[in-house]
């Protein structure tokens, strides 16, 4: 069972990244979200391209780092992208976005392994609240349903109590929050078919509960990244909530000025 709520809680996390950067895209610049995020920007689109070229694809443009460009280009709005032309046709979109994919997780853990002890530490075993895990067995019932939908608030509100107990003078406390922030958003492909990043991670998953049946260390391994699977999904619902908010308070301030009504 816990490795199917690993498949859901991961797709979610997928999904949330995509509402953060539509919303951020949506109130900034496309290339300013680029730039703010650049690590994972970097990080995403280099494995996307060896994930191409590994496959037999052809690049026909590749642009790592955000910029202006012409006007009748497709990336006009200096969002990274990489355009190919794959040699198998399915096959090879699947195992690109995998790359991809695998190469922002892989930052998520190195981050986690050298700079996350103090806020993980703090965020997972707090004293306010009790232990803040997400749930690893899927609802069964309505009322457990219902229950993790009020677990998620119970998740927001450690959230905000650790930021305002982390040690942010510690150079690892904020350097960790920010490439989780720039990793996990990048899971979103910007610029690529949906359906081959959302293929790429059950392929992950798939892999992950295989090894699992194939040995109980896996399950184990599962269990040991359950903290920062928790960690990652509450970032990106405290940052999609607070966007919302922002977003709605930017758009109330457009109306009230007199002008257009449109949302910022």
């Amino acid at each position: 069972m816990i490795y199917a709520a690993f498949t859901v809680w991961l797709l979610l996390i997928l999904f949330m990244a995509i509402g953060v950067h539509a919303l951020w895209s949506r109130m900034v610049k496309p290339v300013w979200v680029a730039w703010a995020l650049l690590p994972g920007t970097i990080v995403c689109e280099m494995a996307y391209i060896f994930g191409c070229l590994i496959t037999g694809g052809e690049i026909r443009r590749a642009k790592i780092l955000p910029g202006k460009t012409e006007a009748k280009s497709k990336a006009a709005d200096g969002e990274p992208g990489t355009e190919s032309t794959p040699r198998l046709k399915v096959i090879g979109p699947i195992l690109a976005a995998l790359f991809a994919v695998i190469a922002c997780i892989a930052g998520v853990v190195a981050a986690h392994a050298f700079l996350g002890e103090p806020v993980i530490k703090e965020f997972i075993h707090g004293w306010t609240l009790p232990l803040a895990a997400l749930p690893d067995r899927l609802p069964a019932s309505g009322g457990a349903f219902w229950d993790q939908l009020r677990h998620q608030a119970s998740l927001l509100q450690r959230m905000t109590e650790t930021l305002g107990k982390l040690h942010w003078l510690n150079w690892r406390v904020p350097l960790f929050v920010y490439l989780t922030i720039c990793f996990s958003i990048r899971l979103a492909p910007v610029r690529r078919d949906l359906r081959y990043t959302l293929a790429s991670v059950l392929v992950i998953t798939g892999a992950i509960a295989l090894a699992g049946a194939v040995s109980p260390r896996f399950a184990n391994l599962v269990r040991d990244v359950w903290p920062l699977l928790t960690y990652i999904w509450t970032v990106l619902l405290f940052l999609l909530i607070a966007t919302l908010l922002l977003h709605g308070l930017l758009a109330l301030f457009r109306v009230l000025a007199g002008k257009s009504g449109k949302t910022a």
